[in-house]
């Protein structure tokens, strides 16, 4: 009986102490606090994780625009590159364009000289059907020409030429400039002056002037009026019609072959 007594109290005093130990402040708040960090640390690790977030997204912005500009960097210099190589493109062909005319200028330099020298040839020559050089008539085509030596006004120049069995060069034919390359002329009378009837520039046959021969000359007006056209080295113009000058005469080449053989 003594024995289950002692066992019974026993047993309610190990109750009695975990009721005690149940009920003691410092148990309560242990187990607070450990519910309490057991809340924190989740927060903690969301922080740092949206910390980290935050920071590959800077990060990769970042490196995007890096990205961007060194693009438009390569962009900018394969530009450049392309420019620079149309440029050199541009000067190669430059450069064939000017060496094609530079030997297209030879050429016609060569040209020249062989057309000055057989002018000079043929001046001299004074064309085989007008007779010897001494004689100073130079042929072209079927007409024979010759500048007087003899200097008179304008209005003389019939009468001059007269004097050589020629009369005075009336007409244009469309053969006057290479007329005058071949004679080399310098201020001679030609057959040709201001009509003031017409307001016009006129032959003596009544003929105008060419268009190639139309614009050398002035326009026709009262300041045209006793003016006569002459010709010079390559070019022609007009003067007072009572200014001394040579004349220029023409005459047909089997009139002037009649005369050798009579």
């Amino acid at each position: 009986c003594t024995n289950r007594e002692d066992k019974v109290r026993h047993s309610c005093q190990l109750e009695a102490v975990e009721t005690l130990l149940k009920s003691s402040p410092d148990t309560n708040h242990a187990s607070r606090f450990s519910f309490s960090l057991y809340g924190i640390i989740p927060v903690i690790l969301g922080i740092f994780s949206l910390l980290l977030l935050m920071l590959c997204g800077f990060f990769g912005y970042q490196y995007f625009q890096s990205v961007q500009e060194s693009e438009s960097k390569i962009k900018s210099l394969n530009q450049w590159i392309e420019s620079f190589q149309n440029k050199e493109e541009t000067l190669l062909q430059v450069q064939k364009v000017l060496a094609q005319n530079k030997e297209i200028l030879g050429r016609l330099q060569n040209q020249k000289e062989c057309i000055t020298e057989a002018l000079q040839k043929l001046n001299a020559k004074g064309g085989e059907g007008c007779g010897s050089p001494l004689s100073h008539w130079v042929q072209h085509r079927d007409h024979c020409y010759y500048q007087t030596t003899e200097t008179v006004s304008w209005s003389n120049c019939s009468d001059l030429c007269v004097s050589s069995n020629a009369t005075f060069l009336k007409t244009e034919r469309s053969r006057l400039m290479c007329i005058l390359k071949l004679l080399a002329v310098n201020h001679t009378w030609l057959g040709l002056s201001y009509k003031e009837e017409d307001n016009e520039w006129k032959w003596e046959d009544g003929s105008l002037p060419s268009s190639a021969l139309e614009w050398r000359l002035p326009k026709p007006g009262s300041d045209s009026q006793g003016k006569c056209v002459y010709a010079g080295v390559n070019a022609v113009g007009t003067d007072n019609c009572t200014v001394s000058s040579s004349c220029l005469c023409e005459k047909p080449l089997c009139a002037y072959n009649s005369e050798e053989e009579g």
